[in-house]
């Protein structure tokens, strides 16, 4: 099997205020379908009016979804905390969640990329762990 750089890009941004928790439940279910479908992984967060998200998977199929993003009218004011090559995905899927993560693996899934960002990433890995802390309402 060929080996493939994979791709990171992470962001958070503020969700627009027209937008109402119905839509952002089906932009959650259809985002993690999508992204399941065309071999994205990673995990989409909803919490207090802002948006968390990673994607992983290949270069062009993230950038290409970056830029979609940051078009999106339903959110703005889009910070990119990661855009970088990776050896190693965290996620096994694409996971998404309003307010909190649901499931135990999508938990396990994100602390280790913390832990990963922790070692590979120690400039960011401070500003990064406190985001997802609050999107998750850990502790």
């Amino acid at each position: 099997m060929k080996y493939t750089t994979k791709y990171i890009i992470s962001y958070v941004s503020t969700v627009n205020p027209n937008i109402s928790n119905s839509d952002i439940a089906k932009l959650m279910d259809f985002v993690r379908l999508h992204n399941n479908s065309i071999n994205i992984t990673g995990i989409l967060i909803y919490s207090e009016g802002n948006f968390f998200q990673i994607l992983e998977g290949k270069e062009e199929i993230v950038k290409m979804m970056f830029e979609k993003i940051k078009k999106d009218s339903r959110h703005y004011n889009i910070i990119k905390m990661l855009d970088k090559k990776t050896k190693k995905v965290s996620f096994t899927e694409y996971h998404s969640s309003f307010t909190v993560i649901s499931n135990d693996s999508g938990k396990e899934e994100l602390q280790l990329f913390l832990q990963k960002e922790k070692t590979n990433n120690p400039e960011h890995y401070k500003s990064i762990s406190y985001l997802v802390q609050k999107f998750m309402k850990l502790g």
